[in-house]
């Protein structure tokens, strides 16, 4: 029987979490064939031995591509150059080698759904978000940055919900272990100018919608400085280049892919994308000037009011914390 889904790992120096990743996909319960394609960029430390291991022990159902010196660092597009290209299958998944999935029928519930509902090209659930140690911090929704109560209360539906492509626009994140869609759709992607998760989302469920699970079924990790999002944290160069630039060029793109039919939408997620830039630079005036401030839930704008006026008590905090 030929494999269905194609589930795609792309890994660099993720030796201390790659075996748990691999492990929670390797052993999904399905009533379908899978594969999973596994992309190393050249390790230094020891994930290639591990993802060899993997390859040993399941060789109808792992499958490799280990280059010999770093793509990135020379500017290639992993996904775009290697992975994509390299799915067969008619479903595709997402796991970054520092994630896992925590829910051994993750794969069989979305592509039931995607199997019973062609009208929908993605599916996505809740994760728990974990630090580089497993700790358990939180769930990954609800996310109450901003003062969206109908889209928020949509996705505290118990039996999940669909979100239409404007409301992902709006929804902005989702968890990238969570992600199982259509191949067919995901393949506009190649050209774009990059392959974020953003623009990953967005083209996949444009023409179409997608389903969210009101499920945790993987495991969302955070403050890894070796990831994309870990490193722009701590340079506000990269914040503006790889956060805020690429991000607004992406959706920029995505305009035109659509000729327009979400201008709106994506002009105001711009805007919010502006303040969060602004919000890690610790720029309460600038987030304002976003003009979006007060798209902010009420405790959101009184904890950064506070910060600005009364610093002495972030810095408290801080020093509470790390006593």
């Amino acid at each position: 029987m030929a494999a269905i889904v194609t589930v795609c790992i792309v890994s660099f120096n993720h030796e201390k979490w790659l075996r748990k990743c691999l492990g929670s996909i390797c052993t999904q319960k399905t009533d379908f064939e899978y594969t999973v394609l596994v992309h190393d960029d050249c390790s230094t430390d020891g994930s290639i031995a591990i993802i060899e291991e993997f390859a040993k022990k399941y060789p109808d159902k792992v499958h490799t591509i280990i280059q010999e010196e770093n793509r990135y660092s020379k500017g290639i597009n992993i996904v775009q150059k290697y992975v994509i290209p390299a799915i067969q299958t008619k479903y595709f998944a997402i796991c970054e080698g520092d994630d896992y999935w925590c829910d051994e029928n993750k794969l069989q519930k979305q592509v039931d759904y995607l199997e019973k509902h062609p009208e929908c090209n993605m599916t996505f659930h809740n994760a728990n978000v974990v630090d580089t140690d497993d700790n358990y911090l939180k769930t990954f929704y609800p996310r109450k940055m901003w003062n969206d109560k109908k889209l928020y209360k949509a996705l505290e539906k118990p039996e999940g919900t669909d979100i239409s492509v404007a409301e992902l626009i709006r929804l902005d994140f989702t968890p990238t272990a969570s992600i199982v869609g259509r191949t067919e759709n995901l393949r506009p992607i190649l050209s774009f100018s990059t392959s974020l998760d953003l623009v990953v989302r967005l083209v996949t469920t444009y023409d179409g919608c997608a389903h969210y699970f009101n499920e945790i079924m993987s495991a969302y990790r955070t403050n890894n400085p070796n990831s994309a999002s870990g490193s722009i944290k701590t340079d506000p160069e990269k914040l503006k280049k790889n956060f805020f630039d690429r991000h607004c060029g992406l959706l920029k793109e995505f305009d035109e892919f659509t000729e327009g039919k979400y201008h709106d939408e994506i002009e105001h997620i711009i805007k919010r994308k502006e303040l969060i830039y602004y919000q890690h630079l610790n720029d309460l005036k600038g987030m304002k000037a976003s003009g979006v401030y007060n798209e902010l839930t009420p405790y959101e704008r009184l904890k950064y009011d506070i910060k600005d006026k009364m610093p002495f008590i972030t810095d408290l905090k801080k020093k509470l914390k790390r006593s």
